[in-house]
């Protein structure tokens, strides 16, 4: 009976080995052979690594997933790189965040220059009673309050640390 279900149901072993593809399997597995009990001999050694293999297998399919996205991301990145028009869309957008920024910064830069020129070229001495007409000037006022604003910070940032 079991020759019937063998026959039936499976191939004779001498038949497997007759195929051209088994063999050449066989050899290659055979002259791997050293490298392979080199291999399970490394990675049974100790306790420690039989166990982080087992936690490495376990993870494969966490790791595949992470694997997908990560490829994902990548492919699209390398989209947007090397399409042009994407490329020159995200360096626009960037460009209208950027833009208020540095238009502030050259702003700030050009008064303060202008601001060194003046002062360098001016030569008024200043007076108790100049000083107190300054007082009056509404830009004077919002840049004492401006400092004073500044002050109070610094010392509560002070405070804190």
């Amino acid at each position: 009976m079991t020759e019937a279900t063998n026959s039936v149901g499976t191939k004779d072993v001498s038949d497997i080995l007759l195929d051209p593809n088994v063999q050449s399997s066989l050899n290659t597995v055979l002259e791997k052979m050293p490298q392979l009990a080199q291999l399970m001999t490394a990675l049974t050694k100790d306790e420690e690594t039989l166990t982080s293999l087992t936690t490495v297998i376990e993870s494969l399919p966490t790791l595949a997933k992470l694997l997908h996205l990560v490829n994902r991301l990548y492919s699209a990145a390398e989209d947007v790189v090397t399409d042009g028009a994407t490329l020159e869309g995200v360096s626009k957008m960037a460009q209208n965040y950027t833009q208020p920024v540095l238009s502030t910064i050259q702003k700030g830069r050009h008064a303060f220059e202008v601001a060194k020129e003046r002062s360098e070229q001016d030569q008024t001495r200043y007076s108790a009673f100049s000083l107190l007409k300054m007082l009056k000037d509404p830009t004077v006022q919002k840049g004492l309050r401006f400092t004073q604003a500044m002050l109070d910070a610094l010392g509560e940032e002070n405070k804190k640390a």
